[in-house]
């Protein structure tokens, strides 16, 4: 199995013995054991909502077609079946989502209740309440419908879509007569945006373990080596793979692509794998370089590490970074240890290493400054012993962001200030009562705006008003026990740019300026952490 979404639209699936590009998904290579857990699972007397897990490259989507190929064709639990990829023309509001699934749902509707495709097709107006009378009727008539939904990360992704759309996906999910199964490339809690969102219920129908989808086990590599049926490999040739490669799909099956490129005859050697592997590095590059730009400097460093040392205990890794570079095919992991570094990345990597000069060549030019500066914000929250624990969620969801996405970083900028703000009142004004000595006092000196504060706590941009006065201002002193006048100025920057970031309207959002509010909200978080500790010599004086 290979690939999933990284096809160029507009180019033929590759002729080649094993596919790995084009505008159609290429066909399943062995995950034997892996189908099967997946069918049986949905094959149970109550079947269990899915999450498909895996790396960028790793084949959730080729996994998740033949899932949709063997319901729709060879088993009949399911009376319809569609695979919807969100990858593509994602749903920016709820009302698109609603509608591109009902348009999925009719169309899978068709063959076998065609009254109630008929249905939904006819409808002028489609809602949630017309896809759960259309699930009732398939109860009584021992229906069932099985959502495959492909690239679920990316409307997670955008922040857009409201805890509203996930609790009524949920009251759908509970009908016997629909099942999801989901592929992202981390597990769906991990992804979400929108704080409110994060309370929904819809999280907690899919099965608490997810079917992970990494590198080929030695029965998916013998299941692809049977396609070469004119050479065959010896014992070092098999090894030469594994080091190479450590079993990733898209290396493996790049790799045997050149072999078979190279018309060998009989038997394969260590020194053709060697070979077959340096060829495949030029089509490899482009896939290594994104992989490799998605590790954290962390699981970065572990692996240069294991690069030097030939291996590293695993009781010396966090499970996170350790998986980050399972997952990709970096390491491999046995006996206690994570060890045999891929060759084919330590290539890569050795061909950024002999460029002039580190600096230059993570920030001399502007393309380089946008892809690695990321790194340097990483860093930087790495840094942050106090910070609370979802601020750092936030801020590390934002390093994900960049720089491909810095509108949807942006979009979700007010979610970090609303929560900073309730970092501080917690510290500050834990019953959301404002004292009535304040209050005097602010009168007394002439400040404007303060009657609000006696009926309501403020809401919105009223909160920047409040924290100005509590800070203090050219007329009142200070009030606040924990927070500084800095951590004030931090947060008018931050809610600006959250208000900015709701209202986009299709303005182009450059990368730098993205930076710079996640740098403004990764030193906000720093500056809380420092002051809401409660260690008073960590404070700066103004």
């Amino acid at each position: 199995m290979l690939v999933e979404q990284e096809m160029k639209r507009g180019e033929q699936m590759d002729d080649r013995i094993f596919p790995i590009l084009g505008t159609t998904i290429a066909p399943l290579i062995g995950r034997k054991a892996l189908v099967g857990s997946v069918e049986n699972a949905l094959k149970k007397r109550t079947p269990d909502h899915i999450q498909v897990v895996g790396a960028r490259f790793s084949g959730k989507t080729v996994l998740l077609n033949e899932i949709a190929r063997y319901f729709q064709e060879e088993d009949t639990t399911y009376t319809a079946t569609f695979f919807w990829d969100l990858g593509h023309c994602t749903p920016q509001t709820d009302e698109q989502f609603i509608i591109r699934f009902t348009e999925k749902l009719t169309s899978a509707l068709k063959k076998n209740h065609p009254d109630l495709s008929e249905y939904l097709h006819e409808l002028e107006d489609v809602s949630y309440q017309e896809i759960a009378e259309v699930l009732e009727v398939l109860k009584e008539e021992n229906g069932k419908v099985l959502a495959i939904l492909d690239g679920f990360d990316r409307p997670l992704l955008n922040g857009q879509l409201t805890r509203n759309l996930w609790d009524q996906l949920r009251e759908l999910a509970i009908k016997p007569s629909l099942r999801f199964v989901t592929a992202s490339r981390r597990s769906l809690r991990e992804l979400i945006r929108q704080p409110d969102a994060q309370t929904s219920d819809f999280w907690n129908i899919f099965a608490p373990n997810p079917v992970r989808v990494g590198c080929f086990d030695e029965d998916d590599l013998d299941d692809a080596l049977t396609r070469l049926s004119h050479v065959s490999f010896t014992r070092g040739a098999l090894t030469e793979i594994w080091n190479s490669t450590n079993g990733f799909p898209l290396m493996v099956l790049e790799t045997l692509n050149c072999i078979a490129d190279s018309e060998e005859l009989g038997n394969v050697t260590d020194v053709a794998v060697r070979d077959a592997c340096q060829s495949a590095y030029s089509s490899l590059y482009d896939p290594i370089d994104t992989l490799w730009g998605e590790c954290s400097s962390a699981a970065q460093e572990v692996f240069r590490r294991i690069e030097s040392d030939n291996a590293v205990a695993t009781t010396d890794v966090s499970d996170e970074l350790g998986e980050a570079l399972i997952s990709r095919g970096f390491v491999a992991r046995g006996r206690g240890k994570l060890f045999r570094a891929n060759r084919l990345l330590c290539k890569y990597l050795s061909s950024q290493n002999n460029e002039d000069s580190a600096m230059f060549r993570l920030f001399g030019k502007e393309g380089e400054y946008n892809r690695h500066f990321r790194t340097v914000l990483e860093l930087r929250i790495s840094q942050l012993e106090s910070v609370d624990g979802e601020l750092k969620r936030y801020l590390m969801r934002g390093v994900e962001d960049m720089p491909l996405y810095p509108s949807v970083f942006l979009a979700n900028i007010r979610g970090i200030a609303n929560h900073a703000f309730e970092l501080i009142w917690d510290a500050e004004l834990s019953e959301r009562k404002i004292p009535s000595d304040w209050i005097s006092t602010w009168r007394y000196n002439g400040e404007r705006d303060v009657d609000d504060f006696t009926t309501s706590f403020p809401k919105g941009g009223r909160r920047l008003r409040l924290l100005n006065l509590m800070t203090g201002s050219d007329r009142s002193s200070p009030v606040t026990k924990w927070v500084g006048k800095d951590t004030y100025e931090l947060m008018c920057a931050v809610h600006r740019f959250g208000d900015f970031g709701q209202h986009q309207e299709d303005s182009p959002v450059g990368v730098g300026t993205a930076y710079a509010a996640l740098h403004l909200c990764v030193e906000l978080a720093a500056k809380l952490g420092s002051e809401l500790s409660g260690d008073a010599s960590r404070r700066e004086t103004l």
